[in-house]
């Protein structure tokens, strides 16, 4: 996860949610994925409107397949799981359509008690069934799901994940009465409740079908505070219209809709920004290049937001294939890189060389340096440790990133600094940002830039899914037993001081030791809006508009 320091809690100043005047941390890109969804400070506004939000072609909006940024904005809007989360400041687990919760004593089984009344936006209940429902339509293999892993702990999950599925749903949910979920896992996991706050443990009604039903893909029915516009759906392309449920059982949002306009791929963070200064759009990321300007423009008016946030900018290297397979390459590739400079050259100083995988936000799990001498650049041993990995002159690679994020100027500098320092041959291979994500499912790159937020507030949410072997999110095929071994243990650990210790282990060996992936940047989001029509603005823990608090003023 991310950022920050000196907290004995995870996630204690991790979000600032940037109401307008709050400020913190340094610098930012839109990428991967999060979930669930926090509250805010709300400052006093009049109900109505609806609130223009910029976004790229999601690769899904149904919470089956939520694995990256854009649709995952979508989404956390349409459904609300068991659980949710109390942004301000610690990060405290909150009810959704769960009133109470509990682990038996060694973490291995959880019940949670539903309410009453909740409902899906065609009026179907919300019960035990419904997320029995959506967790097996996620979690079996036909389904392909980039993100079911979240669930992988569950009794079951093996058989009915299988390629063909020999279950047909989980062995380990069960359902005593309908607002009543029985959790059984194969090992203790004593943050199995922080989990369910990814999309993908979201309630499905009985009309969502099977993963494949494009009718739900395009056009979700879910629970949460906004629904799709009546007689609309997912128009590809072009927009997502969503309205105000006003049957939602939780706090209702002020804003009668939300009409998410879909950008192309290609120069997509300039576009944005240019149609929010043409006031086409309410809010927008700023192209990193003009960081400084939005600053000096829009700061005075109350529109500049700055806030530190959960995620890590890294290189992912193909530890795979030959020659990132050999941990010298990446730390050759590491050390070649001069991150000062381009945080200069680039990014106006705006951004934060990080030197650990976990960010600041996590406190106590925090360690910076524990990259060492491997992100300090070091041209000569860049290429000693190169030479010995068998990285040579002329050597071909293929840098991956997506095209649609405004991170040509840092891709064209790292090409620079590796055919400069290195004498190796970049390609840069640019493509949007969804069919970027299944070159990377596939291998189909030697490195590639990568940003990370977690999926859940704790710094599992980092070390697991990119580090565990087998993991869907672990892109880099990165495995290491001893690693692996560490990752279960810290899950049956009850208290943060007993799991600060096991985190730190992990990240030393990972980090310190192998450099599974390369640090880069801490990251800190960089947000225009216009306050002149709105106010309760916000980023959530994941990087996201905090939609559910704004209203008109």
């Amino acid at each position: 996860m991310r950022r920050i320091g000196h907290s004995t809690r995870v996630g204690i100043a991790a979000v600032c949610l940037a109401l307008v005047a709050a400020a913190c941390g340094g610098s930012d890109d839109p990428d991967t994925a999060g979930s669930g969804q926090t509250g805010g400070q709300t400052a006093e506004g009049r109900p109505g409107g609806v609130f223009r939000v910029p976004i790229g072609e999601p690769a899904s909006i149904d919470p089956y397949q939520a694995r990256e940024s854009e649709g995952s904005n979508v989404t956390v809007r349409l459904f609300t799981g068991l659980v949710t989360y109390d942004g301000n400041p610690e990060l405290k687990m909150r009810p959704g359509v769960a009133e109470r919760w509990a682990p038996n004593g060694d973490c291995t089984e959880w019940t949670f008690n539903l309410r009453r009344g909740a409902t899906f936006h065609n009026g179907e209940p919300v019960d035990a069934a419904a997320f029995i429902r959506g967790w097996t339509r996620a979690a079996i293999g036909t389904a392909a799901s980039q993100v079911a892993y979240h669930l992988q702990q569950i009794q079951g999950y093996a058989p009915l994940h299988a390629t063909p599925p020999t279950a047909t749903t989980f062995s380990g949910v069960s359902s005593p009465d309908p607002q009543t979920l029985v959790v059984k896992l194969d090992a203790g996991d004593c943050e199995f409740d922080k989990q369910l706050v990814h999309p993908v443990a979201s309630p499905v009604p009985s009309s969502a079908g099977a993963a494949n039903n494009a009718t739900f893909n395009d056009a979700p029915i879910g629970n949460g505070p906004f629904m799709l516009k009546p007689g609309t759906k997912w128009e590809h392309n072009q927009r997502i219209s969503l309205v105000r449920n006003d049957n939602y059982f939780l706090s209702k949002p002020k804003l009668d809709g939300i009409e998410f306009i879909i950008f192309p791929a290609q120069g997509r963070l300039e576009a944005e920004y240019r149609a929010f200064t043409a006031g086409e759009v309410d809010f927008a990321r700023i192209p990193p290049t003009l960081n400084q300007q939005a600053e000096a423009t829009y700061k005075p008016q109350g529109s500049f937001i700055k806030s530190e946030q959960s995620g890590i900018n890294y290189i992912l290297t193909n530890n795979a294939k030959a020659p990132f397979n050999n941990p010298d390459a990446r730390k050759a590739l590491s050390m070649a890189i001069d991150r000062e400079a381009i945080n200069r050259g680039v990014y106006q100083g705006f951004l934060t060389p990080a030197t650990s995988f976990i960010s600041p936000p996590f406190g106590q799990f925090f360690q910076p340096g524990v990259c060492g001498d491997w992100c300090k650049f070091d041209p000569a041993k860049a290429k000693d440790l190169a030479g010995r990995a068998g990285l040579t002159p002329g050597t071909r690679l293929k840098l991956a990133y997506n095209n649609d994020g405004g991170h040509e100027p840092l891709v064209q500098a790292w090409k620079d600094q590796l055919e400069r320092n290195l004498g190796v041959v970049v390609e840069l291979d640019g493509v949007p940002f969804a069919e970027h994500l299944q070159k990377r499912d596939r291998g189909d790159f030697d490195f590639a830039r990568a940003a990370w937020t977690t999926d859940y507030p704790s710094p599992d949410g980092f070390v697991t899914p990119l580090l565990k072997t087998g993991s869907e999110d672990n892109d880099g095929k990165y495995s290491n037993p001893e690693v692996d071994t560490l990752l279960s243990r810290q899950k049956t650990l009850r208290s943060d001081a007993e799991r600060e210790k096991v985190i730190e282990d992990i990240e030393k060996l990972a980090i310190g030791r192998d450099l599974a992936l390369v640090p880069t940047y801490y990251r800190t989001a960089y947000r225009v809006f216009d306050s002149s029509k709105w106010t309760g603005l916000g980023l959530d823990f994941f990087e996201r508009p905090t939609l559910e608090t704004v209203s008109q003023k």
